[in-house]
């Protein structure tokens, strides 16, 4: 009798086992940050998706920026992270990619629409170990209604332009400036920038050092004097320590006139401006006009793979299709918008390109993403 029951028991736990299994195969789980924008329009693709392709179902996992990249590092050390996971692309080094992230090739999804070199900075020993979403770059936005309230009828475009402005803005009215307040790393791109116009060289040399001399970085840092000086930018960063850029009370009710960001996170800026503020793009000031040098630009973001996935057959089949949905289907496309910036996919970007309900190449986002490439 003892034998029989040992039998059953063992019976339905393989039953069991293999149902699990197939119910894992067919569930993907999928993790990324982003704003309510972002999270409404991924909500509204995997609805489709799972209408599409209904032997599958997305365990969908929202998170905020703040805080999202040690969860994540936390759960690839645990063996717990999703199925997919949105990553910035630099995290491939920082996080260890070769030792957690699936190499896409192995997916055998057709990367031939993508620009050649797109995918070389997710590539490690010739593992590519993330699909690249879109590329982003730094670039200014001016809220125009704060220039005009200057008189300033021309928006600048290079750096002795800028500094006019904010000279004319702080005049005509003290506590405005020309742009406002900037993060370290928004500092910091603007001397790399600025010293990389003025010297014609790479930041970074061929022997991967700082490509800059002691006297070229303190010339940049006494640029940055000149634009808190000229009511360009705020005098210290003391004075206002708000931190979080799109919801600074001072950009809020216009006190500073522009920011200086990546062009995929510009909604965040629009979204939290009065209906009275014209936000325009500008691209990078110049030296001199009409020049186009010194942009900063990088993969935006990726999608990366838990290497588990390897394990099973039907699960990397699961991953390739939830993979090319959200970044080739039509449909989808169309939900996910530009939020996540503009793809590489040549074909992909031209469903954009022709889509009239929306009409996306009208966003600022597009505008940067064109003035980057």
């Amino acid at each position: 009798m003892k034998k029989i029951l040992f039998l059953l028991i063992s019976v339905f736990m393989v039953f069991g086992l293999v149902a699990c299994g197939d119910e894992n195969e067919n569930e993907i789980s999928f993790s990324w940050w982003g704003t309510s924008d972002r999270n409404k329009a991924t909500y509204e693709a995997i609805e489709l998706f799972e209408q599409k392709y209904p032997q599958y179902t997305v365990k969908a996992d929202q998170s905020a920026w703040s805080g999202y990249d040690s969860t994540l590092w936390n759960r690839l050390k645990q063996g717990r992270e999703s199925d997919v996971f949105q990553i910035n692309y630099n995290w491939i080094y920082q996080m260890y990619g070769i030792d957690y992230f699936m190499d896409i090739k192995a997916l055998d999804f057709d990367l031939s629409q993508y620009p050649e070199e797109e995918h070389n900075p997710l590539t490690v020993d010739g593992k590519i170990l993330a699909l690249s979403v879109s590329e982003t770059g730094y670039i200014f936005y001016l809220n125009k209604k704060v220039y005009d309230d200057a008189g300033i009828t021309e928006l600048p475009t290079t750096w002795a332009e800028l500094i006019a402005a904010g000279q004319t803005i702080s005049q005509r009215s003290p506590g405005k400036y020309a742009i406002g307040r900037l993060d370290s790393q928004q500092v910091a791109i603007l001397i790399f920038t600025y010293l990389a116009q003025l010297t014609g060289k790479n930041v970074i040399s061929a022997e991967n050092k700082l490509n800059f001399s002691q006297e070229e970085l303190e010339s940049g840092f006494a640029f940055i004097n000149t634009l808190r000086n000229s009511g360009v930018l705020i005098p210290s960063n003391a004075q206002d320590t708000y931190n979080d850029g799109p919801t600074n009370p001072k950009w809020v009710n216009q006190s500073y006139g522009g920011v200086v960001t990546w062009n995929t996170a510009i909604s965040e800026y629009q979204n939290t401006l009065p209906a009275s503020a014209e936000l325009v793009t500008a691209g990078m000031m110049q030296q001199e006009e009409g020049q186009q040098l010194g942009m900063y630009k990088k993969v935006s973001m990726a999608y990366a793979v838990s290497k588990r996935v390897e394990e099973s057959k039907a699960k990397k089949e699961a991953v390739r299709t939830f993979l090319e949905f959200m970044t080739t289907d039509p449909e989808a496309l169309k939900i996910l918008g530009v939020d996540r910036g503009i793809t590489g996919h040549a074909a992909s970007q031209q469903i954009l390109r022709e889509s009239t309900d929306p009409v996306f190449t009208s966003t600022l986002e597009w505008q940067g993403h064109e003035i980057v490439q």
